[in-house]
């Protein structure tokens, strides 16, 4: 009996070893190691873009990269830092980050990219020709005798505007070579001066408006042709072919007194002969004809031939139209 006690007293002891080597299997122990960290990874901003109107770097800004993982602290660093003057075309921005108690790093990339707004080849203009050119409106009065300031509305005014607007950056001028009452051949013998007073860098024409008034026939749309035609020669001696902008004639009516619009039924024939002379010549046809709706109301004014202000407008951006299609250069990435 003595020796059953004893065995009765070990027995607890075995069973309390065997749970505790179980537990152990079952990964519970208190003084097991913690868990690796996790990957380190980085997330770099969006692609970045900007606009230099100048052409000049432009400071850019970014929010930071954000990180995942590792061990704080982790630190970042970039290659450009937010707010950085970057140069027009793409230039690439690498960040990374580290985890030194974890002995991690990542890396990752983004790109910047500046930009120039779209620029005109040229910024000196002069435009040519009558009262059209000059802005006269169709009321009813005498015409202003040159050289009074031309209107605020005259299509060279506003063409000027026009341009700086779209063209951010450049600086232009449109001389307004208009004169009220001007026919067609003292405009010609007018043009050389003209041309070496302003240095123009693209010359606008339209001209011959009085001598349709004053002698509205055939002959005469052939006599103005040939005139401008001259006026192109004169031009090309100092700009490039091209870059003589030749208009045709907006439309006409027998309007109100003083009854400008006398030379209506011609204008047609007449922007044929233009449109001949742009194409031997190679000068650039604005067509304004075109561009107005058929018998002219309400861009032609009470008289049948000056336009109203609306009509200036509409051929300031006839004639914007064909500058940004001819002049416009894109700028070329780097």
């Amino acid at each position: 009996m003595a020796k059953m006690r004893r065995w009765c007293r070990v027995g607890p002891s075995i069973l309390a070893l065997l749970a505790a080597a179980a537990a152990g299997a079952c990964g519970g122990s208190p003084t097991d190691p913690s868990p690796p960290p996790a990957q380190l990874t980085i997330t770099c901003p969006p692609a970045q873009t900007a606009v230099s109107t100048t052409g000049q770097p432009v400071a850019v800004s970014w929010p930071p990269p954000s990180t995942q993982g590792g061990t704080p602290p982790v630190q970042t660093t970039c290659t450009h830092a937010s707010g950085s003057a970057f140069p027009v075309g793409t230039t690439s921005v690498g960040c990374s980050a580290s985890s030194p108690a974890a002995n991690q790093t990542a890396t990752c990339a983004f790109p910047v990219t500046v930009t120039r707004p779209a620029q005109l080849a040229a910024t000196k203009f002069m435009a040519f020709g009558d009262s059209i050119t000059w802005g006269q409106d169709s009321a009813p009065a005498a015409l202003l005798a040159y050289p009074i300031p031309a209107p605020s509305y005259s299509y060279p005014t506003q063409l000027r505007s026009l341009l700086a607007a779209s063209y951010a950056g450049q600086t232009f001028t449109v001389a307004n070579e208009g004169w009220p009452g001007e026919k067609i051949g003292d405009g010609l013998a007018r043009l050389p001066s003209a041309l070496a007073t302003n240095a123009p860098e693209v010359v606008l024409l339209l001209d011959g408006a009085n001598d349709l008034l004053n002698s509205p026939s055939s002959a005469t749309t052939v006599y103005i042709a040939d005139r401008l035609r001259e006026m192109v020669k004169v031009c090309k001696a100092r700009v490039t072919a091209s870059r003589v902008l030749l208009a045709t004639f907006p439309p006409q009516f027998v309007g109100d007194p003083p009854h400008r619009g006398a030379g209506a039924p011609f204008v047609p024939e007449l922007n044929q002969r233009i449109a001949a002379v742009a194409q031997v010549e190679g000068a650039t046809l604005v067509d304004l004809y075109a561009a107005f709706p058929p018998g002219g109301k309400p861009y032609i004014g009470v008289d049948g031939l000056h336009p109203t202000q609306q009509g200036f407008a509409l051929m300031a951006e006839t004639f914007a139209r064909v500058i940004r299609e001819k002049l416009e250069v894109k700028p070329t990435a780097r």
